[in-house]
């Protein structure tokens, strides 16, 4: 009876996900610290003025209040990781690695229709280690978290966005057209692209970043990046790193892919990015990568999941 006195989107944990919820939130904790990961708790709120940093779409996603002391606009936590991220920059000394988890309710204003607007998030962050080395532990933890919470069929996607922000660089695009082209290309959309980009056709990265939509698949396609947009530094190496990952998370035991066009993510992550998914659950389940563009540029990489959702869609 209490579920229609709720919010939309809002609902009660009943005993059995209740249950299965912190068996696992131990478990992965338990695994973190393993690894070397020490437990933060952020605070619940923050003054709205610290989600500048992050972007147009974390503030979107933030319920905002008035703290009726100061009379400042603050932000409900929205997303753990950028919380994160400020702890960070407090125990930061010169050239220290910090390796933080987390694992706690956040709410989110900005949701679709059908998605809830609690989350439980859970995850880690490995800041100050800019080296591929970092992005292949993250990524192996990762592996594992899904494997602790007996996941199957999983696929990981990897992008690099040096690659599509290299090509945004050089059409030198209106912020409007950023905005329709990068929306056009998470959901492939050539004709909406080939439209948005006509008045930039004498730039031959306009029909590069069209290419883009058809580059996704297995390990080949990463051979066809460089074919694509040859002579060009930043991308050959941003390549070679992918194919360095590759190597590695290859014997993982799940399936490794690349989608060169999912950008998809806020507006804090840069380079390596990724996104878990399984044929059990309707929708992403972890997604994480690298965010060094924030907080003085400072190296970070993490992920983060929605425990919540896969409890709720967990067949037990």
């Amino acid at each position: 009876m209490s579920q229609w006195l709720l919010p939309e989107n809002v609902e009660d944990l009943l005993p059995r996900q209740a249950k299965l919820l912190e068996i696992y939130r131990r478990k992965l904790l338990d695994l973190y610290a393993k690894n070397g990961y020490e437990l933060v708790i952020p605070s619940l709120l923050e003054y709205v003025d610290s989600l500048n940093a992050f972007g147009k779409d974390l503030d979107l996603d933030t319920f905002k209040v008035v703290d009726q002391f100061s009379g400042r606009m603050m932000g409900v936590s929205s997303d753990l990781t950028t919380q994160t991220s400020r702890i960070d920059s407090q125990l930061m000394q010169d050239g220290d690695l910090n390796k933080l988890c987390y694992a706690g309710p956040v709410l989110r204003a900005n949701t679709a229709l059908t998605q809830s607007r609690e989350l439980y998030q859970v995850g880690i962050e490995y800041f100050g280690n800019s080296d591929i080395a970092a992005d292949i532990e993250v990524q192996t933890i990762l592996i594992n978290s899904l494997k602790l919470l007996n996941i199957r069929d999983v696929t990981l996607d990897i992008n690099h966005l040096d690659i599509y922000n290299q090509l945004i660089l050089e059409l030198e695009l209106s912020k409007e057209d950023k905005i329709f082209v990068a929306e056009a290309l998470m959901i492939k959309d050539k004709g909406t692209l080939r439209k948005t980009l006509k008045k930039y056709s004498k730039n031959v990265a306009s029909e590069q970043l069209i290419e883009l939509t058809d580059l996704y698949g297995d390990k080949n396609v990463l051979d066809q990046i460089v074919k694509l947009i040859p002579r060009n530094k930043g991308i050959k190496s941003a390549v070679d790193k992918l194919k360095s990952l590759y190597e590695v998370l290859v014997h993982s035991g799940i399936k490794i892919s690349f989608d060169f066009s999912d950008i998809r993510g806020y507006q804090y992550h840069s380079g390596l990015i990724f996104t878990a998914y399984s044929s059990s659950y309707s929708t992403a389940i972890a997604q994480g990568g690298r965010y060094d563009n924030i907080k003085n540029s400072r190296a970070a990489t993490g992920f983060s999941m929605d425990l919540r959702f896969i409890i709720n869609q967990m067949k037990v």
